[in-house]
């Protein structure tokens, strides 16, 4: 079976001539290293392109504004509450959890929608596969943030 054009460019799996770095067939000389790829983004073009994806997410789908208004909540409380400074980074790793997993699920539904029927069942497992990762992150933040929450309260009800 021939190779689409799209792989013209791109290095064999195991390039030919003598090794010189390393051994057996996965062996390069330095002279075959493969090439860069053209059209790789700088830092600001590849700042922009993650700004301009979690524009798209938060516009698209409502449950950021809902993620988005618990993670205030549990921030206010832990304020209140005065969280040491472990704890914040911690509550921080937990909100950054969910909303990775959040992105990750936008991003599998937006690729789903545009190849075509979203409920195409092929699609729509691999929809359930990214909500089910949202569960999970919601599901071990929630543990993480109710520990550490009753924790320090039941320390400020035994002062």
């Amino acid at each position: 079976m021939a190779r689409p054009p799209i792989f013209d460019d791109a290095p064999a799996a195991v390039p030919p001539g003598p090794a010189k770095f390393g051994t057996g067939s996965l062996a390069y000389e330095a002279s075959e290293a493969p090439r860069a790829r053209a059209g790789r983004k700088n830092l600001r073009e590849k700042l922009w392109a993650g700004l301009s994806g979690w524009k798209h997410a938060f516009r698209g789908d409502s449950s950021f504004f809902a993620h988005g208004y618990r993670v205030l909540l549990v921030a206010l409380t832990a304020a209140m509450l005065g969280v040491g400074p472990q704890s914040w980074i911690v509550l921080v790793m937990a909100a950054v959890s969910i909303f990775t997993a959040e992105l990750n699920h936008s991003a599998v539904d937006t690729l789903a929608r545009a190849i075509g029927d979203p409920d195409e069942p092929r699609l729509k497992v691999a929809r359930e596969i990214a909500a089910g990762g949202v569960l999970v992150a919601v599901v071990g933040s929630a543990a993480v943030v109710t520990t550490i929450l009753v924790l320090k309260f039941v320390e400020l009800l035994a002062r």
